[in-house]
């Protein structure tokens, strides 16, 4: 698996995670759009494009009504799909990225396993400077 700052700084060097990014975040947030179908389907089918598209969403943005919405929808999704075989690189870069950090507060369980919630909870309730 590639480093976890390879993820972080993905958007910065590929325009097709950087579009989808940015795509994502003018959707209308009110419906389902083909750009929360094409997050998802990456979700699913591609998680390393799909992660790298996340963070630079994270990146991207300071709103937190779309902030609030990623954790509580894609990356919750993400997490339960492939937390067990992130949660390494997501811990990593939580520890050193106060907006990611921002979005994980808004992760609920769902289907995650609770060894990667557990790990979760713990970079929700910490406090880093």
């Amino acid at each position: 698996m590639p480093p976890p700052t390879d993820f972080w700084r993905a958007w910065q060097s590929s325009p097709e995670i950087r579009t989808h990014a940015e795509s994502w975040l003018t959707r209308n947030p009110v419906d389902w759009t083909d750009d929360d179908s094409r997050l998802s389907t990456l979700i699913h089918e591609n998680p390393d494009l799909a992660l790298s598209i996340l963070f630079a969403i994270m990146q991207l943005t300071d709103d937190p009504k779309l902030l609030g919405p990623l954790g509580a929808g894609p990356m919750e999704d993400f997490l339960g799909l492939h937390g067990q075989t992130y949660i390494d690189t997501i811990h990593t870069l939580a520890l050193r990225e106060r907006r990611l950090r921002e979005v994980l507060n808004h992760v609920w369980q769902g289907s995650m396993p609770k060894s990667v919630w557990h790990r979760i909870e713990i970079l929700k309730q910490s406090r880093f400077t």
